[in-house]
């Protein structure tokens, strides 16, 4: 009796875990199944919304989004720096100064949080 009560306790634990485990990676998920079109307009509203950029500089963003789409193909080709940098570029000349010191900001905070990342997942493999 005994046995079957731990039995029942560790499945109802490991399967708590794994629900968690989901919901986690739920969110990431759906990222990676968007189109790149999708993926540009999301780009954009968070742009717009962090940024508040007006209806000119919307249209402009989102033609260079649509540049760098048609550059890529299919979407599955990575840019180069050298792409990264001509579209650094070209995104700060549509921003007010105003804007480009908040959109640096973002970057740099962005870079942080991925060198973080990067350092936490190198620990968990050191431990296991």
């Amino acid at each position: 009796m005994k046995k079957l009560i731990v039995a029942v306790f560790l499945v109802v634990g490991f399967t708590t875990f794994a629900q968690v485990e989901k919901r986690e990676n739920a969110k990431k998920e759906p990222m990676e199944k968007m189109s790149p079109a999708e993926r540009s307009q999301m780009a954009l509203k968070k742009m717009t919304k962090n940024l508040s950029l007006n209806e000119a500089q919307q249209k402009q963003i989102s033609a260079l989004f649509s540049e760098q789409e048609a550059k890529r193909g299919d979407g599955q080709t990575k840019p180069t720096k050298e792409d990264r940098k001509i579209m650094e570029d070209k995104i700060s000349k549509i921003f007010t100064p105003e804007q480009n010191a908040k959109w640096e900001k973002i970057q740099a905070e962005r870079k942080e949080k991925m060198k973080e990342r990067r350092e936490g997942k190198g620990e968990k493999s050191e431990d296991k």
